[in-house]
């Protein structure tokens, strides 16, 4: 059967997004699979910078009738010729298993695993004993005007760009996501502010009683300073008094301190995946 990669218009974009909703709002191309005249899958490129080496994230999406039967394959290569010319290579958008049929296919159309992730799950109680110390170390040399304050009592819009700076997707996206969390009862989303301004922002959540870190970043001018540990110290505080018995965070292979929290707190190490990468010829 004939496939044929087209680029989305107008009328086709809202499929795309569909099979692919982690795109939406981001600075997209989207490309449409037709297999034997039906839809069949869709790619998205990402046409911002990201990572090192350099690249552009992608994502991409079969669907299930249609699989092993090329459509992936002319996707990635419709991908990779938009691209050519423009950067080093390509990511995917989201971290991908090492095993599987994900990984079989990455490494088959020329992706290797580059930046692994790490999830853990631990007791809250060792995590408080190795960061309380740590904590009260940073609080001594806080500025006098520093506190953490709930989300709904933060600046959303500030936080909305500080997320964007450090994830990408948009300050609209992100301030979506922060607005529908600030509503959200089980929700526990912490910001550290200096006086008036964002020094950080801790985005963690209840989930069948364990808290779900589901990201921690810092203002770049305050990176390595007081508002990271009084922030994580103030969440495992606020999970300790609900009541929540263990936490589970992730991060990036090379995120040392975070890697050696874990194992200093006893953390299982649960599935971890990974940031794909296909270098491009030109």
């Amino acid at each position: 059967m004939a496939i044929v990669i087209d680029r989305a218009g107008d009328a086709e974009a809202p499929a795309a997004i569909a099979l692919l909703p982690s795109t939406q709002n981001l600075p997209c191309e989207w490309l449409i699979a037709r297999r034997d005249g039906r839809l069949a899958g869709a790619a998205a490129i990402v046409w911002r910078g990201w990572s090192d080496p350099a690249g552009f994230p992608v994502a991409l999406e079969v669907i299930a009738d249609h699989r092993r039967q090329g459509v992936g394959r002319a996707l990635i290569e419709a991908v990779t010729a938009l691209a050519d010319g423009e950067c080093g290579g390509l990511w995917t958008l989201a971290a991908q298993p090492l095993v599987g049929p994900a990984e079989a296919f990455l490494r088959a159309t020329g992706f290797q695993p580059l930046r692994r992730q790490r999830r853990f799950e631990a007791d809250l109680d060792p995590l408080i004993a190795q960061v309380a110390p740590l904590a009260a170390r940073a609080r001594r040399s806080a500025p006098s005007q520093a506190r953490i304050v709930p989300l709904a009592e933060a600046p959303l819009e500030e936080i909305g760009w500080l997320l964007s700076e450090a994830f990408g997707g948009g300050p609209a996206r992100a301030l979506h996501g922060l607005r529908r969390r600030a509503g959200d009862a089980n929700d526990r989303s912490l910001v550290a502010m200096d006086g008036e301004a964002v020094a950080g922002a801790l985005m963690w959540r209840i989930e069948d009683d364990v808290a779900i870190v589901d990201a921690r970043v810092v203002a770049r001018q305050r990176r390595g300073a007081w508002s990271n540990l009084l922030l994580l110290d103030a969440g495992l505080a606020a999970g300790k008094a609900v009541s929540v018995r263990r936490m589970q965070f992730h991060c990036d292979d090379t995120v040392s301190d975070t890697v050696s929290l874990a194992r200093r707190a006893g953390a299982d190490d649960l599935e971890a995946g990974a940031y794909y990468y296909a270098a491009l010829a030109s």
